[in-house]
């Protein structure tokens, strides 16, 4: 009996099909484990922001990094609350253009 060369054909290259498509799955996933570890042991520094409590007539007072509760504001630090609906409101009023 004998087989069409198209099945014969057929059988490779779905076997390598399937080799091409869980290769680069197994390699994002290891990438993804080492990018993991890797920000796991090396802590990038906060970003610096100038805090315009410090010197409110001009908005540019001098430069510190930016906390956890601080309202950024472009490169300026506009306000500090633990809240962060107040963080929120903080944010909504300075870039509204109302005058206060």
């Amino acid at each position: 009996m004998r087989t069409p060369f198209a099945k014969m054909a057929i059988l490779p290259s779905l076997a390598l099909a399937m080799l091409m498509a869980v290769e680069p799955a197994t390699h994002a996933q290891e990438y993804l484990s080492q990018e993991a570890a890797y920000n796991h042991r090396h802590h990038a520094a906060p970003p610096l922001a100038y805090d315009t409590q410090g010197n409110p007539n001009y908005g540019f007072g001098p430069l510190r990094p930016v906390g956890p509760n601080d309202v950024v504001s472009g490169n300026r630090i506009i306000g500090r609350d633990p809240d962060p609906f107040i963080r929120g409101e903080l944010l909504r009023h300075y870039d509204s253009g109302w005058p206060d």
